[in-house]
């Protein structure tokens, strides 16, 4: 049938039609089968690694990347801190659509990780929760919110400021702890603040990281940033972690960072 459609065609059809089956038709023992040109890794991969649509969601009508740079794409963006799109069209991607991703190739510990990196992020949206400021990794709800500021870890028993999200300024109030120091004070302070603490590179507030990803909110300006480089994460949710700092431990190792790029490059 093949034939008789090279034979019903011109030259210049023959010649796209032979270099289409140079492309993408492989023989084996089993019969014959197709391949198509991953647009990321520009490599030939079966039909079978761009089968599936990830998310129902997708509003692109075929897949164009293969399922290991999908992979990987997933693999170096889960802690990003923002919803983790389709490459292809832009449609947020599920918990369920990442799930699947990283157990196609049996990435069972990252999985817990980006669930776990979920379950914190949906918890730091809640204007009741408060890490604790000593760095146990427990963290809770605190009903009311300011209305109490002292706040008891349930998994190491310290105080926390929940105002301030720093160790209880004991002996002074909120507003006290807010007030100008003497001498002696602020140079305590300072120095405090300035091993415990960054300043926002927007507002230039001081922000305390007790825990957590390094994906920063300022509580003042509300401006997202990496605590590690102080890259903004507005270009990190559009254009992927390859915009951190080049010596941030976010920014991606060579063989994945050649991945965003051809990535972004589509798009």
């Amino acid at each position: 049938m093949l034939q008789n459609l090279m034979n019903k065609t011109d030259i210049t059809t023959q010649d796209s039609i032979s270099c289409l089956i140079k492309s993408y038709q492989i023989s084996n023992e089993n019969g014959t089968k197709f391949e198509q040109s991953c647009t990321v890794c520009m490599e030939s991969k079966p039909f079978e690694d761009f089968e599936m649509h990830y998310s129902s969601d997708c509003i692109h009508p075929n897949r164009t990347i293969c399922d290991s740079c999908m992979y990987e794409y997933v693999r170096n963006n889960w802690n990003s801190g923002s919803d983790i799109q389709c490459p292809e069209c832009s449609i947020p991607l599920s918990h369920i659509t990442i799930k699947l991703i990283l157990l196609k190739y049996d990435d069972n510990t990252l999985y817990e990780r980006y669930t776990q990196f979920e379950l914190n992020r949906a918890l730091e949206q809640n204007s009741e929760f408060v890490w604790c400021a000593y760095g146990c990794g427990s963290g809770q709800l605190n009903e009311g919110a300011t209305m109490n500021n002292t706040i008891q870890c349930v998994n190491c028993h310290l105080l926390t400021c929940f105002t301030h999200k720093c160790p209880w300024h004991d002996g002074m109030t909120c507003e006290e702890y807010d007030m100008p120091r003497t001498d002696g004070q602020l140079h305590a302070s300072q120095r405090w603040i300035s091993v415990n603490t960054k300043e926002c590179p927007k507002c230039h507030s001081h922000i305390e990281k007790n825990d957590g990803c390094d994906h920063m909110t300022c509580f003042k300006c509300k401006h997202e940033f990496c605590w590690e480089c102080f890259a903004s994460y507005s270009g990190i949710k559009r254009h992927g972690a390859y915009l951190h700092n080049r010596k941030c431990k976010h920014y991606p190792a060579m063989e994945t960072r050649n991945i965003f790029k051809r990535i972004i490059d589509l798009f």
